[in-house]
């Protein structure tokens, strides 16, 4: 299946959401960082990338269809 470049676009887009998540957690002004949590953004990180790498994207499909 392949996916148009707005639904690549869109999975990239949660996995920055996701970066930054798990950077704000780490990173915590107050208190100490949950590493449990932590390690599950890391593992979700890394599942979500090699989704978006194994995603075949269509150049041929126009936006929004």
């Amino acid at each position: 299946m392949t996916h148009s470049i707005e639904d690549y676009y869109k999975k990239i887009e949660v996995l920055h959401q996701r970066a930054i998540e798990l950077h704000r957690e780490r990173y915590k002004k107050a208190g100490t960082f949950d590493s449990t949590k932590c390690q599950f953004l890391v593992d979700d990180i890394k599942y979500m990338a090699r989704l978006i790498c194994e995603t075949d994207v269509d150049m041929d499909r126009d936006f929004g269809k």
